[in-house]
């Protein structure tokens, strides 16, 4: 197989991909405009973002790609030498015993769930006070001298019913990876937007049938934790009938005996490292949120879901089908292979990451207004999120870079350097959100993120040189350099065009939606168009794509 054979069939996973992928972002951006519309940028709003923080930022390391990076080259190797009923046993003994951990993890998360919410919300322990009074409050609040706070006591409590969803979207990940070694992209793909209509379908029935007593905030959110368990369970649901096609099994007991299986948690080991100082990393950032006022992390989570949102489309398609190609050539010794697909993946995930965060930038007060300025978040909230979502855009090339770097690493079997590279971005975060929130506020925490996964992304570059050598410099700075001038000349039509049309005056959902969306799709051609008069390699492969898409429907 050619290079460029390679990076069409990697362009054409990725599209799969993307495709479902941005289902999910679309249901994820409605689940947060009713979370928003009821709870608002107020404390209570904070509360549920906070409390939904935790298991979703741990499912990190435990459901994402730490387990898959260590499940899937183990699940190779055993297949290689023992065959497909040996890889079967190994994928079920390996999900029951991660069941057993998870859920022991889980238990503790409830039990331990008023100090890990104190901690990220110190800030509403004594408000205003210094770092010191706030931990001295905490103390109390912890040896029963004094209460939680309403909102830090109502954090808690959500918590507990959502904590384990962990397990739940833990195994799921699981099945999912099982399903993507198997060329069944589109139906992991598709996992997140069933929870998200779960959610919504939960949500909106509850809320609807209990009366408008039942939409007051703190009932609200009460609702909304319960409607995260439903989702996770039909999360699992909807992968069980093609997983036992492939001829896979849950297992519901504990096989450490297995040495295939401690193999993989072995290699889940430097992983989960990397995954355990994500989590810090989460839990200083909210912390440090908490001393930003109320809305701090209602704004804060709104403005990272539209960095998610760009991501989700096509940079983590990327990082997904990128994986198993790498590691394949990896395997085989091509290094030169791997250094093409590598290059590929970076050029690929560029395509859509920079213009996107250009039109983020530009068009972010149109952006949010549209999708949220509804019920308590008011206009004020939209012009808080909107002003700091630029920053947010900042980092999204670098962190999709990033975690194409660590699917090289994990690829290369460097399971160390991805968790090196962590601890790097977590110093590197705690010390730019220390210096920029007091100058940029929650647009200089949004920064610090982007900055600090930019120098994850240079250790990554260190740590790849050590084993492939020289990397392709030249083949992926000159895309980003056309694409980045493409993005700039459309950058300066989506503000012209803005500023035309009245844009950046908020006329009510429907108004502004017909002089937002026209322009999306004009930029969008312009981008494209000016790419396709360069002959970017990249647009070609993609349009290309598209129109064999759309001739297979015809």
């Amino acid at each position: 197989m050619t290079g460029r054979e390679a990076h069409a069939g990697m362009l054409r996973s990725a599209s799969v991909v993307s495709l479902m992928t941005l289902f999910s972002r679309v249901t994820g951006v409605v689940v947060q405009m009713t979370t928003n519309g009821l709870l608002g940028a107020t404390g209570v709003g904070d509360a549920y973002q906070v409390a939904w923080r935790l298991p979703n930022m741990l499912r990190r390391f435990t459901a994402e790609g730490t387990m898959t990076a260590a499940m899937l080259p183990t699940l190779a190797e055993v297949e290689h030498r023992s065959g497909e009923m040996a890889a079967r046993q190994f994928v079920r003994d390996f999900l029951g015993s991660l069941a057993w951990i998870l859920g022991l993890l889980a238990l503790l998360g409830v039990l331990g769930m008023a100090p890990l919410i104190g901690l990220q919300m110190l800030g509403k322990l004594a408000p205003g006070q210094p770092l010191g009074a706030q931990f001295a409050a905490f103390e109390q609040a912890m040896l029963g001298r004094a209460q939680f706070p309403a909102d830090v006591a109502l954090a808690a409590l959500l918590g507990r019913w959502m904590f384990p969803y962990l397990v739940l979207v833990s195994l799921t990940a699981g099945m999912a990876a099982v399903l993507n070694l198997r060329g069944r992209f589109a139906m992991a793909a598709s996992v997140s937007t069933f929870f998200n209509l779960s959610f919504l379908g939960c949500s909106w029935a509850v809320l609807g049938l209990g009366g408008a007593s039942w939409r007051l905030p703190e009932r609200a959110a009460l609702v909304f934790a319960v409607a995260v368990l439903v989702g996770g369970v039909v999360q699992i649901l909807v992968l069980v009938p093609t997983y036992r096609a492939l001829g896979f099994t849950l297992g519901w007991r504990m096989h450490l005996s297995n040495p295939d299986v401690r193999l993989a948690l072995r290699r889940m080991g430097p992983g989960i490292l990397a995954g355990g100082i994500h989590p810090i990393n989460v839990l200083v950032s909210t912390a440090l949120a908490s001393q930003l006022g109320y809305g701090a992390q209602t704004v804060l989570n709104t403005s990272n879901l539209m960095g998610e949102l760009v991501l989700g489309l096509f940079a983590m398609s990327m990082a997904t089908v990128s994986l198993p190609a790498m590691s394949r050539l990896a395997a085989a010794q091509d290094l030169g292979g791997v250094r093409t697909s590598l290059a590929a993946a970076l050029r690929g995930t560029a395509l859509l990451a920079i213009p996107a965060s250009v039109g983020l930038a530009v068009l972010a007060q149109p952006i949010i207004a549209v999708l949220f300025q509804r019920g308590r978040f008011d206009a004020a909230s939209v012009a808080w999120t909107a002003s700091t979502l630029p920053y947010q855009a900042v980092g999204i090339l670098i962190i999709a870079s990033a975690r194409i770097g660590t699917q090289a690493l994990n690829a290369m079997k460097d399971y160390r350097g991805p968790a090196w590279g962590a601890l790097i971005s977590l110093c590197a975060n705690m010390l730019l959100s220390l210096v920029l929130m007091g100058p940029l506020g929650t647009g200089g925490m949004a920064l610090a993120n982007g900055l600090a996964a930019l120098c994850g992304l240079l250790f990554q570059e260190w740590r790849l040189r050590q084993t492939l050598g020289e990397l392709p410099y030249a083949s992926v700075f000159k895309g980003w350099l056309v694409m980045g001038a493409a993005a700039a000349l459309m950058g300066l039509l989506a503000w012209g065009g803005g500023r035309w049309t009245d844009l950046f005056t908020f006329h009510g959902t429907l108004a502004t939606s017909a002089r937002l969306f026209p322009l999306m799709v004009g930029c969008g051609v312009f981008y494209f168009g000016v790419l396709t008069l360069i002959g970017v390699p990249e647009t070609q492969l993609l349009l290309g794509a598209v129109k064999r898409r759309l001739g297979r429907r015809e």
